[in-house]
């Protein structure tokens, strides 16, 4: 268990930073899952942090003590890529073996270091395959107990469920954060998928530009993104981006990808983005109730469109696709709690949307 810190952190490829003053802090014993994109830089930065690439500048530390010189044997960091990359002529239990031996562990402790990883990752049964004879997730929780035998202070898991099928996943997920909770090892875990950092993480960092956009947890993530960026990478609904914005006389015009919007309340001077929260959107039927009826026009944002997706959500709740006509096509996702109104809907039937103006959410 130890606390990993980067400073400053740069990284350039082809001339450009992928990484750019990057800070990260891992406290001891946590589960950071680190989230962005495809192509963000996360493999990258996990391979700086273990040492298989130098830095172009910025530090390193584990418990405080700087070990941006130090080679790959001497950093105690345990790294699982990707690929999993277990030797293919060697048994399951040989490749669990290997970095004991090749560190020069005792022979009389290997079996129990082996016995005790091999019930953590539950492949008691397997230790005799080959690589070739296991499955996929096998194969993953034969590469965790591998970098796990030999007690690393922390733990770089790169996209360690990409190769796994669906039905599999969230078990390994949990599986994994079973082991670290157990172990106490601090683990960096990189991915691009939100449902897994939902999961498994205590804490959550963004990552996008070259830098660490921001880390919390998912739940204050999710309810305080800081930015329009990070809202797109949580998968939040209803986000769209704001180009710019004015304000005269107390009456601000911001400007997005669905339009321009009035507001007489202040406005951020950092907006990025608004969301149109799903559960606070109103549904009007045409021909019978307009927005006007029950919300202000001066107060609501409207529009028309017409539904493209019906479904039941859970505890009876209804979740609408609508796609909205003017001024270009974009579609909302809207939440209706009660089941009451769904004989009222149907597919392509067309609708007025509204929200108040002081329920949409800036970014």
């Amino acid at each position: 268990m130890a606390k990993l810190e980067l400073r400053n952190i740069k990284m350039k490829y082809n001339d450009k930073f992928i990484l750019d003053h990057l800070d990260l802090i891992v406290e001891n014993g946590q589960i950071l899952v680190l989230l962005g994109e495809s192509g963000c830089g996360k493999t990258t930065l996990l391979k700086i942090i273990c040492g298989i690439i130098e830095p172009e500048k910025g530090r390193i530390f584990v418990d405080d003590v700087d070990i941006t010189s130090l080679n790959p044997q001497q950093r105690k960091i345990g790294y699982v890529p990707q690929s999993q990359v277990l030797f293919p002529h060697m048994s399951i239990k040989k490749n669990i073996e290997f970095g004991l031996l090749a560190q020069k562990f005792s022979k009389k402790v290997i079996p129990e270091l082996i016995s005790n990883v091999v019930n953590l990752t539950q492949i008691e049964s397997i230790l005799n395959r080959y690589p070739h004879e296991i499955s996929g997730g096998q194969k993953q929780r034969v590469a965790l107990a591998r970098a796990l035998v030999v007690s690393p202070k922390i733990l770089l898991l790169d996209e360690p469920l990409s190769s796994i099928d669906a039905s599999n996943r969230e078990s390994l997920a949990l599986m994994i954060q079973r082991v670290q909770r157990t172990t106490k090892t601090t683990i960096l875990y990189v991915t691009h998928s939100q449902e897994e950092a939902r999961l498994i993480a205590d804490q959550i960092g963004i990552i996008h530009g070259g830098t660490i956009q921001q880390v919390d947890d998912y739940l204050s993530l999710r309810k305080y993104p800081k930015n329009y960026v990070i809202g797109k990478i949580l998968g939040l609904d209803n986000l769209f981006s704001v180009s710019s914005f004015t304000t005269l006389e107390n009456i601000s015009k911001i400007f997005t990808d669905i339009g321009s919007i009035e507001f007489s309340i202040p406005i951020p001077s950092t907006i990025t983005g608004i969301q149109l929260p799903p559960h606070l959107l109103h549904i009007h039927q045409i021909g019978f109730d307009a927005p006007s009826s029950d919300i202000p026009s001066s107060l609501s944002f409207q529009h028309q469109g017409k539904i493209t997706s019906l479904q039941f959500g859970s505890n009876e709740s209804i979740n609408l696709i609508v796609e909205i006509f003017e001024p270009k096509p974009f579609y909302l996702k809207i939440f209706c709690p009660s089941s009451d109104k769904m004989d009222s809907f149907s597919i392509d039937q067309k609708i007025n949307v509204s929200i108040l103006i002081t329920d949409i959410i800036f970014l």
